[in-house]
């Protein structure tokens, strides 16, 4: 593998091959920016924390929401609504996918949310296919962040096209809705609703902005690479309850 004169590297290759393809330039040292998911195994996730471990490596995990001015936004609300009773996420459309099912393709987007909202992982999964047993194409999923739920419908099947999500709080509802004109809203308890402001920045544009600065200055995250083997973990573990028929399974802490 020939690495002279790359000062970075994005993987973006089928889901199953990011680990094969990321862990050449990862122990090389070179920053690497990898798309979601950041493996499809627990096994090759971890093989790539240890490896930046050990290179000093910079690796950066393609949650491109996360960047959203309009979830940022959210995140700054959200203290002030109270404590959260539920999540919900309806993810949809009508591009299916070979290399991976569906929760691996949508869930990076809302578990990594998830953990944004929560500050920490899930500690349990529960999943049902609504269309596909082996490999699902639509999927119920159910995860317990602490005592509240954030439950995740996703699809391969729709032509009704959505990312929403919607957060149900104490005195207030948050929703985001990525397809929509204006992507925040603020539901108040009397059913008044406001759209808050928020920077017009692509996320794109906001995610490669801050890996290229990062890589410029050689400042390595560890952060990135907890939130990818998290999210890793928790879908392994909703994969797992969609084979078992909906069983509820434990995940274990990073």
């Amino acid at each position: 593998m020939a690495t002279s004169g790359l000062d970075a590297v994005l993987v973006s290759t089928p889901s199953e091959s990011h680990a094969e393809v990321a862990l050449p330039y990862i122990e090389a040292g070179l920053p690497v920016f990898i798309e979601k998911p950041m493996a499809t195994s627990v096994a090759d996730a971890e093989r790539i924390r240890d490896a930046a471990a050990r290179s000093g490596s910079l690796v950066f995990v393609g949650h491109l929401l996360l960047h959203h001015p309009a979830f940022e936004t959210l995140l700054e609300i959200l203290p002030a609504l109270g404590g959260i009773r539920y999540v919900l996420n309806d993810s949809a459309n009508n591009q299916t996918r070979g290399d991976a099912s569906v929760l691996w393709d949508w869930l990076p987007h809302d578990l990594s949310m998830a953990r944004a909202i929560f500050g920490r992982d899930a500690s349990m999964a529960q999943s049902w296919p609504l269309w596909g047993a082996e490999r699902p194409q639509a999927a119920l999923s159910r995860f317990s962040f602490g005592e509240t739920p954030v439950v995740c419908t996703t699809s391969w099947l729709s032509s009704h096209r959505r990312k929403q999500l919607t957060v149900v709080c104490e005195s207030g509802t948050l929703v985001f809705d990525d397809r929509a004109e204006r992507k925040l809203s603020l539901h108040d308890a009397a059913g008044n609703v406001s759209f808050p402001t928020y920077d017009d920045q692509l996320p794109l544009s906001r995610e490669l902005g801050r890996f290229i600065q990062a890589a410029r200055k050689g400042e390595a995250d560890p952060s990135q690479i907890e939130a990818g083997v998290s999210v890793v973990r928790m879908i392994a573990a909703a994969e797992a309850s969609s084979k078992a028929g909906g069983k509820p399974i434990e995940i274990a802490p990073s």
